[in-house]
């Protein structure tokens, strides 16, 4: 967990700032938040242009000097998208985040900008078809809240966005991650059961669908270990793959 008992964790620490700090940062970026949120309701930009302008709001606000590495380049205007996330890396976090914006822009990538979090069923639908969601909560950050008790805003949509780079990057085979899901959404009503009566056995599942983007066959070892786990014969969940 990201924000734990007052310390930060994650691949993101370095831009995260303590949970106490987060309301007085809410109230100096409420005004932008919501100009960016008119216009992702307005859809007068695009949803990855939503994205790249909240990018850009939490971590020039939280990074004083220097929180875009030029890489040597002279810095585009940021008008230009496309040409800004080509030349330029974003301060502490991983380019995972960069580069699944710059995919997104060019729409080679199938990111869905939401504004909730979507249900476990939704993540297995929209993963079978090869669409990975990315999540603003737009109330958490104009009011400085832990998104779920985790992450704040800023931090979860990043976390989502590090996610989809690793649904769709090639050495991860997304087709194969793709069909995975879609074999695990086929078989959704013999194991529907156990995810209304095992809490366990649903917090892993919400891991492996949401959390767990790797190689298909990691994936496929974990699923069937923690079937295995909650009792599910998996002989019967897999006999038409």
């Amino acid at each position: 967990m990201p924000h734990n008992q007052g310390k930060i964790y994650g691949s993101f620490k370095k831009i995260c700032i303590p949970e106490s700090d987060l309301k007085a940062e809410a109230e100096i970026l409420k005004a932008d938040l919501l100009k960016i949120q008119f216009c992702y309701n307005e859809k007068t930009i695009s949803e990855c242009e939503v994205a790249f302008q909240i990018i850009l709001l939490y971590l020039e606000k939280r990074v004083k000097r220097h929180p875009f590495l030029r890489m040597g380049k002279k810095l585009p205007k940021r008008e230009y998208v496309n040409d800004f996330l080509e030349v330029v890396r974003f301060y502490g976090m991983p380019d995972t985040v960069r580069y699944a914006l710059w995919k997104w822009q060019l729409k080679e990538w199938d990111i869905r900008l939401i504004d909730y979090n979507p249900t476990s069923l939704e993540m297995l639908q929209t993963q079978s078809q090869g669409i990975r969601f990315a999540t603003i909560c737009w109330e958490e950050a104009i009011s400085g809240n832990l998104v779920e008790g985790k992450r704040d805003a800023f931090e979860h949509l990043l976390h989502d966005l590090a996610h989809a780079y690793m649904f769709f990057r090639e050495d991860y085979d997304f087709f194969g991650q793709k069909k995975f899901f879609k074999s695990m959404l086929d078989d959704f009503q013999n194991y529907q059961m156990y995810l209304e009566e095992n809490p366990i056995f649903k917090e892993k599942f919400e891991y492996c669908i949401s959390d767990m983007n790797s190689h298909p066959a990691h994936l496929n070892a974990y699923w069937n270990a923690i079937r295995k786990e909650a009792g599910i014969p998996i002989y019967e969940l897999n006999q038409n793959t």
